[in-house]
């Protein structure tokens, strides 16, 4: 599967001097040759994400060495078709619209009310969203981490 990364976490995931280590192995999963990690972006999330520089320099790196991809078909309608929908708590129907358009299914999040909703069966299932916060879930990078089971982002 392909990840997301909220902008909530972006400055952290993607910062040059931060001291965690929890999404390190993000990181490698992303750049490593032994691995085959993909990142989508696309939509309000792009314009988020490259408002942060390091955030920015990095996705571009990662889009030219095929590691990542900026999905554009779609995002924008499916954007709003999911505002529109009872069961969403979260102010961020842009991040379950890429979810459900690119097939990702691994969110780096802090936010409560976007885990609910990616989790939630009625908006993302087949299969259904998990949830990345620390490196305590690294382990969700090689369970569900394979390109194949990205949906209609193919890389």
């Amino acid at each position: 599967m392909c990840l997301i990364i909220d902008a909530n976490l972006a400055s952290i995931v993607f910062g040059k001097n931060s001291n965690s280590n929890d999404f390190r192995p993000i990181i490698d999963w992303l750049t490593s040759p032994r691995r085959n990690g993909k990142l989508v972006v696309g939509g309000k999330l792009r314009d988020e994400l490259f408002e942060i520089e390091n955030a920015h320099r990095f996705i571009i790196r990662l889009i030219q060495a095929g590691r990542a991809r900026n999905i554009t078909k779609n995002v924008d309608e499916e954007t709003e078709k999911v505002r529109n929908l009872p069961e969403l708590k979260s102010d961020d129907p842009h991040i379950i619209a890429l979810a459900k358009v690119s097939g990702a299914r691994i969110l780096c999040s802090h936010d409560k009310d976007l885990h609910e909703d990616f989790r939630n069966h009625r908006l993302i299932s087949n299969p259904r969203g998990h949830i990345y916060q620390n490196a305590t879930h690294k382990g969700l990078l090689s369970k569900y981490g394979h390109t194949s089971a990205c949906g209609q982002a193919k890389f």
